[in-house]
């Protein structure tokens, strides 16, 4: 997966699941602003959010992304 990068961000934390309402996986990434997924079942949809941060906090998160 790929997303915009932020100037400000440090890293991103990526928030994934098999629900959009319950996405309790997550993956921190620094420095990038892409990440190859290898967690995942080929049979299944998967469902990913993404926020940035860096050493004054976090932003908001991304709207909720579906990959089937």
């Amino acid at each position: 997966m790929k997303w915009q990068q932020n100037p400000e961000a440090d890293g991103y934390v990526i928030y994934w699941g098999k629900s959009p309402d319950k996405m309790y996986g997550s993956i921190m990434v620094y420095g990038k602003n892409e990440y190859f997924f290898t967690g995942a079942d080929r049979t299944d949809a998967y469902y990913f959010q993404i926020e940035a941060f860096n050493a004054n906090g976090m932003s908001e998160r991304t709207e909720i992304v579906k990959s089937e």
